[in-house]
C-alpha cells in the first residue's frame, strides 16, 4: 500500500497522487475516492520507549492505468508489486497495511 505524509498546506488528494507516483511510478489515476479513515494510537511503553503517537490515515480507493510499476529511487519504499489476497495477507503487515487489506478484501 503506497503511503506517506502530507506536506504542510498540501491537499490530501494531491498528497495521495504525489505519493503514488513517488512510490510506484503510477500517474494515470482515473478515479479516486476516500474509502475510510484509519486511526490507531501507539502508546509509550517499556517495549516501545518512544513518544506516544496518534496515526491517522486517509485510505483511498482508486482506479489506475496499470502501467508498469517502478521501484522508488532513493526513497523509503524498497519495491512495489501487485499481490493476490492470499499473497497480501501472508506479508508482514503494519496495522495500517492490515486495515487496508481488510478494506480491499473484507472477511466474510
Amino acid at each position: 500500500m503506497p503511503g506517506g505524509g502530507i506536506a504542510w498546506g498540501e491537499h490530501p488528494e494531491a498528497a495521495v497522487r504525489r505519493e503514488l507516483e513517488e512510490e510506484t511510478g503510477l500517474v494515470n489515476v482515473e478515479t479516486l475516492q476516500v474509502a475510510e479513515v484509519y486511526s490507531h494510537t501507539y502508546l509509550r511503553s517499556v517495549e516501545r520507549p518512544y513518544d506516544s503517537v496518534h496515526h491517522i490515515g486517509i485510505v483511498y480507493t482508486m482506479t489506475v492505468d496499470l502501467s508498469d510499476l517502478r521501484f522508488e529511487q532513493h526513497g523509503s519504499t524498497d519495491r512495489c508489486a501487485w499481490f493476490t489476497e492470499h499473497q497480501a495477507r501472508s506479508l508482514p503487515l503494519t496495522p495500517a497495511g492490515a486495515f487496508a487489506i481488510d478494506l480491499a478484501w473484507p472477511k466474510a
